[in-house]
């Protein structure tokens, strides 16, 4: 198994660093995040160690990781007693591929959009996401976006 001797992520999942783990199986390790924004915020690491860029994963493990982590947050939504869980691959706090699962308290079984008020935007990452709107972009801005896809 590929590991980084570092990597406190490697350290988890070998046993030498106790967590208050939910789930484990031969190839990941799901835990409660220590410092936790909302109860039950979970972070699910495969055992082998992968850098944090979850699209560098290979395919197969990639499709294996979102799979687990499926039926992590199905478990959350069932034992913390929510409705939904919501999931983020970030990885800029550890260097090694950790999908967190956030239950998403106080929301209705029914669908209903909620959207905050105000709203942000980022020029540069600045250590954490946020899934409140910007500003309307203007058509300009989009279009030279969209054509970077259309460049080769």
């Amino acid at each position: 198994m590929m590991e980084n001797k570092d990597c406190i992520f490697c350290k988890i999942a070998k046993g030498e660093i106790p967590s208050y783990k939910i789930y484990e199986d031969k190839n990941f390790i799901a835990f409660l995040d220590i410092f936790p924004n909302t109860r039950g915020m979970t972070l699910l690491i495969p055992k082998q160690h992968y850098d944090s860029y979850v699209f560098d994963m290979p395919d197969d493990v990639y499709k294996e990781f979102l799979l687990t982590a499926k039926k992590i947050g199905k478990l959350i939504d069932e034992k913390i007693n929510v409705t939904r869980t919501a999931m983020v691959t970030e990885g800029m706090g550890v260097n090694h591929a950790h999908i967190k699962l956030y239950p998403l308290h106080g929301i209705g079984k029914d669908f209903k959009a909620i959207i905050p008020e105000g709203n942000k935007y980022f020029e540069k990452y600045e250590g954490y996401l946020s899934t409140i709107l910007g500003p309307k972009a203007n058509d300009e801005d989009l279009n030279n976006v969209r054509n970077l896809f259309k460049e080769k």
